[in-house]
């Protein structure tokens, strides 16, 4: 497992006093964030984070502008219109209390780690112009960047939220035909000068189409593109297109949050940080993760909220299924191990709100890995 992770961004929280508990896990691990309570300036959504983590009440207020950070939601209650309204708002993860310590230590490093093994897609900036579809026209856009899971524009009129688009990609960016792909727009907002940000989420990405985005990807990982003065909504001849199409800042920006720590030892727990879902008595499926391999037996930690130690279990890794994941098969249980597992999944820490059936999310930790099976 390499060491040489990148520094990790702030975290932002915001809540009205309840996550004081949340607030004091960030300062006790030492990564630095910034605390608000009611109300946002603008200049906190402009912000590049890492993880933005709130309250249901104050999470819908979080309509950040540009590429949206890791967005987890902490509720002392739940319902399936708490669900919905979750899912509308583009949220990962929901965590409802009461939730263990460990859990939520795990959660936030998962979402904050940025080292070799990083599972979420790499977002690249472009800086071109591309048109999308949608219901009834249209529209032209400038693509600020791009990930395998979506992508932000620019454009000059406005979009509607939760509506669904088709970003169509010309074939001067994708270096090869040009092509479409259908997303959902979780974000849209207006700036200070008129333009329209729309953040999309991609859905159902077949191999083919997910080849060809991550082809564009991998084609600007080294920079953004240079656009001449004919393109629509480019800047001046030789200049990097993605700098000029950034809103102007604003007058006023809120205090900088503490300096980023480079904590080595923190990014290897989180390297070992899996989400489980479709957890059973017999398993779960995981992310693709550069630890694990097929064959291999492991050592894994589950936090369970009616345990004050982790549940230690072994699985093997039963197969790969490429984007859908891991399958991790546990076994050697015993029958207390079996007791625990069925009191784990009655009380699950976190809910995919955006996963079929609201799945559940456990956090487990990869203790030590075994040699692969012949």
């Amino acid at each position: 497992m390499g060491t040489g992770a990148a520094p990790r961004q702030a975290t932002l929280l915001v809540h009205d006093g309840e996550l004081a508990d949340v607030r004091a896990l960030l300062a006790e691990l030492g990564l630095p964030f910034a605390e608000r309570r009611g109300a946002l300036a603008q200049g906190d959504l402009e912000q590049r984070w890492g993880l933005a983590m709130a309250t249901p009440r104050r999470i819908a207020l979080l309509k950040f502008p540009g590429p949206a950070p890791a967005c987890i939601a902490i509720c002392d209650r739940d319902s399936r219109t708490l669900r919905t309204s979750l899912k509308r708002s583009g949220i990962e993860l929901m965590v409802r209390r009461p939730v263990h310590r460990a859990a939520l230590r795990g959660l936030i490093l998962h979402a904050l780690y940025r080292g070799p093994e990083r599972r979420r897609d790499a977002r690249v900036a472009i800086g071109a112009p591309v048109a999308f579809r949608g219901l009834l026209r249209r529209q032209r856009a400038i693509l600020a960047d791009l990930s395998l899971g979506g992508c932000h524009l620019l454009c000059a009129r406005a979009v509607r939220e939760g509506c669904r688009i088709t970003l169509l990609v010309p074939s001067e960016l994708s270096g090869s035909g040009s092509f479409g792909v259908r997303a959902r727009v979780l974000r849209a907002r207006q700036d200070h000068g008129g333009s329209h940000h729309v953040s999309a989420r991609f859905e159902k990405l077949g191999e083919r189409k997910r080849a060809l985005v991550r082809a564009v990807v991998e084609r600007f990982a080294e920079g953004p593109a240079v656009l001449d003065a004919e393109s629509a909504g480019a800047p001046a001849a030789g200049a990097p297109a993605a700098q000029a199409a950034e809103p102007q800042a604003p007058t006023a920006t809120p205090a900088a949050p503490a300096p980023v720590r480079r904590d080595v030892s923190l990014d290897e727990q989180a390297a070992r940080v899996l989400l489980g879902r479709e957890i059973s008595i017999s398993g779960m499926r995981v992310d693709r993760d550069a630890l694990l391999r097929v064959g291999q037996d492991v050592r894994l930690a589950l936090h369970v909220a009616s345990l004050d130690a982790p549940l230690v279990v072994t699985a093997r890794v039963h197969r790969d299924e490429g984007k859908r994941g891991m399958v991790l098969r546990f076994h050697a249980l015993s029958p207390a191990d079996t007791r625990h597992l069925h009191a784990l999944l009655e009380s699950l820490p976190a809910f995919d709100p955006n996963a079929k059936d609201d799945a559940g999310v456990v956090v487990s930790e990869i203790l030590e890995p075994a040699q692969a099976l012949a």
